[in-house]
């Protein structure tokens, strides 16, 4: 998904603030209850880490995901699901002259993991974009 930008230091701000307290910017209501029902699932569900803000590192956990890589330049950050899925999650934002470019990579575990994600496609189309343009924002 691409969104345009106008200040490229303040996306990458709005990326590395997210979640914790800050929340997900959209629907973070859901976030909170795919959390719930993860941890119902034997997941490590919703965590609500105390990061300081803006120092998003890697290896560290941003509630139900982890930082897997994040470079400075050019500004690039993928975080990784943790949650109870049939198959990986990655979520991964860059940032290229003027655009935010947003991308959810899923890797099904089988049949039902290709079940799973073309069942909450709609779903996930409507919170990605949304979670997309609140970053582009940069507010």
């Amino acid at each position: 998904m691409l969104f345009p930008i106008e200040n490229a230091a303040q996306v990458q701000n709005r990326i590395l603030e997210i979640g914790g307290r800050n929340g997900w910017y959209a629907a973070t209501w859901l976030w909170k209850i795919r959390g719930r029902l993860d941890k119902l699932l034997g997941g490590v569900g919703f965590r609500k880490g105390e990061k300081t803000l803006g120092e998003l590192k890697p290896g560290e956990a941003l509630d139900f995901w982890r930082l897997k890589e994040r470079k400075k330049q050019p500004f690039y950050v993928q975080l990784e699901a943790e949650m109870k899925l049939p198959g990986k999650v990655f979520l991964e934002w860059r940032i290229e002259g003027n655009q935010l470019i947003q991308r959810i990579q899923f890797y099904p575990a089988g049949n039902w993991g290709k079940v799973y994600w073309y069942g909450m496609q709609p779903a996930h189309r409507l919170i990605f974009w949304h979670l997309g343009q609140t970053i582009a924002k940069g507010k």
